[in-house]
């Protein structure tokens, strides 16, 4: 039987979609604020917001009528009819963001109308008046909730950790601070300043000011204007293209949204200039008539709609293009990497030389099993450079025949006149029944990887003091990501600590890894981007560690770029046959061809 739900349930449900989690409620009461047309924002928070709210405005405030309605659904000032829904040029249109705010929380709303004596103050719980009633407060609105979700355990259940949470606060508030750079915008937590901005005359003060005057070497100008949208902000050089999508925004008239497509044609104007798996920066801001884009398709108001958009699609790409090509920026690509293309060789013969177990299912190997062959002799008499060795070295002397790439690879042995580097892209070297190519990249990640996932899984982690130490400053999310547990880093090899607000030092790095600056900071944003994969659980779930394992593999392998010697060839080829899977990749790719003397008969 059809029933209309009680106001009570059908607030709950209507929250639900507005409110998903403390960041919402921020993003909402900021933007009211900026309606109210404040200058000055403080958004004070605790415990991530799972405890309390607040945000203090300077705006017009409200009369005693209207800070009771507006806890009433569809209550707004923006819109009068339905022609006004093409003209949009406010963030809360649809009076929805307080009442589902006050469904979920208990809420205590301050405010004073400008050119008023006294303010009045309003107290909510799950959307029910609890008081009203006149009090003595500063002109604007200061509105606090608390006890989120307190009538939806299920839901304050599945928050994510504090970091987490707050890590989504600060996205939010960093999305309207990037595109109202004259306001004065505060965050605290737990008492402690974030950020404490102030105006600024343009938007790349702003972003220097976020995101650190490191930044300013990366910033590229961009901008056109078009019958359809004028673009105006930066790009990033891509050199510093990075593995982490962090800094990528789009705003229309003054709104954050996200696009998929948009993004698409910005990477379309990066083809050959940056690595595979890998970002460049960019904060874009669109200028258009309101009725050529809708902003009330999603209800967090994060999707829009162009009416061109087809035609922006090619403008973007055209406009990425032409203000890279003014800056000269040429392709820097290390095609030494995983980007080397597979080596091609026909599937009609046998391999003979080692055996070797081929299977298309990648699954994760018991560290480093001991693999010889009786067709292959191995030798790892390489010289320890008297160092103390764990259990895992003693063992297979693996650290010393892959550490460092340099002189470590160095053996006594003659020279193997039978084993060639070509193009320090791959090994050529004889076996019995013709030849072996090896792609180095990948039997170097190869090595590593089962090396790191034996220290994570044994508790071995490998660690040398970098000589210099290296000062990185980050921005608050992505400090609060890399710190959030200084264990994590210590079972990976890494000592980093402290320096001051947001900055960290690196004082030591697994071994193997390039310590140069460069590489540091490739490795530290290579970490960074691993934890947003595996959050907090990676140390408890087998697949955390294996992704931690892959990602400091991959770094450490493409950090040693000096051309092997032969020697050098040879000793690696022995390391890659002592792992417990030597013919794939950890991403699973080939690692090894054999092409047999038929083959090369046949083409020859």
């Amino acid at each position: 039987m059809l029933k209309v739900l009680p106001a009570g349930i059908s607030n709950l449900i209507a929250a639900g979609e507005v409110v998903q989690r403390p960041s919402s409620v921020v993003k909402e009461l900021i933007e009211n604020s900026v309606d109210a047309g404040a200058d000055t924002i403080s958004v004070i928070i605790e415990d991530a917001g799972r405890t309390s709210i607040q945000v203090i405005d300077n705006g017009c405030g409200m009369t005693p009528d209207e800070a009771v309605l507006c806890f009433e659904r569809h209550a707004t000032s923006k819109i009068s009819n339905a022609e006004d829904l093409n003209s949009i040029h406010t963030y809360g249109f649809r009076g929805e963001a307080l009442p589902s705010i006050a469904a979920v929380a208990e809420v205590v709303l301050r405010s004073r109308k400008r050119g008023d004596d006294t303010g009045y103050e309003v107290t909510l719980a799950g959307s029910e008046l609890i008081s009203k009633e006149e009090v003595a407060t500063p002109e604007g609105t200061n509105i606090s909730v608390r006890n989120l979700f307190y009538k939806i355990p299920a839901r304050r259940k599945f928050l994510k950790s504090d970091n987490a949470e707050f890590r989504h606060i600060i996205t939010e508030f960093v999305r309207v601070a990037l595109c109202r750079y004259d306001l004065n915008l505060r965050l605290v937590h737990n008492r402690k300043d974030i950020y404490n901005l102030k105006r600024v005359n343009n938007i790349k003060q702003r972003i220097l000011e976020i995101e650190g005057r490191e930044m300013i070497k990366e910033l590229v100008d961009i901008g056109i204007s078009s019958s359809i949208v004028t673009v105006s902000g930066f790009i990033g050089h891509p050199e510093d293209a990075r593995k982490s999508s962090g800094n990528q925004y789009f705003f229309v008239n003054g709104r954050f949204f996200k696009s998929p497509y948009f993004h698409k044609a910005i990477m379309k104007g990066y083809d050959k200039l940056i690595p595979d798996g890998t970002y460049p920066s960019y904060y874009l801001f669109f200028e258009t008539n309101p009725e050529n884009v809708d902003v009330n398709i999603h209800p967090a108001k994060t999707e829009v709609k162009f009416e061109n958009e087809s035609e922006m699609f090619e403008i973007l790409t055209a406009l990425v293009k032409e203000s890279l090509g003014k800056n000269s920026f040429v392709p820097t690509i290390d095609f030494n990497h995983d980007t080397l293309p597979e080596i091609h060789i026909p599937k009609d013969y046998t391999p003979i030389l080692p055996t070797l177990k081929s299977s298309p299912a990648y699954s994760i190997p018991k560290p480093f099993q001991s693999a010889k062959s009786d067709n292959f002799e191995f030798n790892f008499e390489a010289e320890q450079k008297n160092r103390s060795d764990s259990e895992f070295d003693s063992k297979y002397n693996i650290a010393s025949a892959v550490d460092g790439y340099g002189e470590i690879f160095e053996s006594k042995e003659t020279i193997d006149e039978n084993t060639l580097v070509l193009s320090n892209k791959y090994i050529v070297t004889a076996v019995r029944s013709g030849m072996m190519l090896i792609n180095i990249f990948r039997a170097k990640e190869r090595i590593f990887y089962e090396k790191y996932l034996y220290n994570l899984d044994n508790s071995q982690p490998i660690a040398q003091q970098v000589l210099f130490p290296q000062t990185i400053e980050l921005s608050p999310a992505r400090y609060s990501l890399l710190m959030e547990s200084p264990e994590r880093l210590h079972s990976l090899g890494f000592d980093i600590s402290t320096v001051g607000e947001n900055t960290i030092s690196v004082n030591g790095m697994p071994e193997g890894l390039e310590t140069d600056e460069k590489s540091i900071i490739e490795i530290i944003d290579n970490l960074i981007v691993t934890f947003e994969e595996c959050q907090s659980d990676f140390l408890t779930k087998a697949h955390g560690r294996d992704n931690m394992a892959r990602s400091l593999a991959k770094s450490t392998a493409r950090s040693g770029d000096k051309r092997l010697s032969r020697n050098q060839a040879r000793v690696l080829v022995d390391s890659l046959f002592c792992c417990a899977e030597p013919e794939l990749s950890p991403s699973g790719k080939k690692i090894m061809e054999i092409i047999t003397d038929e083959e090369i008969e046949k083409r020859l």
